[in-house]
């Protein structure tokens, strides 16, 4: 999915697959990530870092957890 630039403050993402998907510069404030799997993903850690994520979380490296 190409979702950069895209505003998804607040969003409800929980569980979505959102591996390799295009995430630069998406506004990510709030939207709930919980369960999500990331991996391979285009985003910073800053845009993770306002999102809510659990241990559930695959990161973009492909690791599950929230550090």
């Amino acid at each position: 999915a190409f979702l950069g630039n895209a505003d998804l403050e607040g969003a409800d993402l929980r569980g979505a697959d959102l591996s390799y998907a295009y995430l630069q510069n998406a506004n990510l404030r709030g939207a709930n990530l919980c369960g999500a799997n990331l991996t391979g993903a285009k985003l910073s850690e800053e845009q993770l870092a306002l999102a809510k994520i659990n241990w559930m979380t695959v990161r973009p490296n492909g690791k599950r957890g929230l550090l």
